[in-house]
């Protein structure tokens, strides 16, 4: 079996969760006939108008980089899984990467 040549793991993590809220009621309102009784959250988070995946794992990821203490100009590569992507071409992780 082969050796990794350096430490690898998880050296800091981040997080960010949008500050605006739609409550159970109104999303159970929306889909007509569901019931909120069963809804097992009180409210939802949801971006800005002026936010999606990009800008979120933006600031997670300058979480993250405070946390551990870590200059971003030491990261040498960034991956982002979203089901959300801005662009349908664009690797959303290039647009993380040059704004760290």
């Amino acid at each position: 079996m082969m050796k990794p040549t350096r430490d690898i793991g998880l050296a800091g993590y981040g997080a960010y969760v949008p500050r605006f809220r739609i409550p159970a009621r109104e999303i159970a309102r929306v889909w007509d006939g569901v019931e909120d009784n069963g809804v097992p959250i009180e409210a939802k988070s949801v971006p800005g108008p002026d936010e999606d995946v990009a800008t979120m794992s933006i600031e997670a990821a300058r979480n993250a980089l405070l946390r551990a203490g870590i200059d971003p100009s030491d990261i040498g590569a960034v991956w982002v899984g979203t089901e959300s992507k801005p662009y349908a071409v664009k690797p959303t992780s290039t647009i993380v990467a040059e704004a760290l």
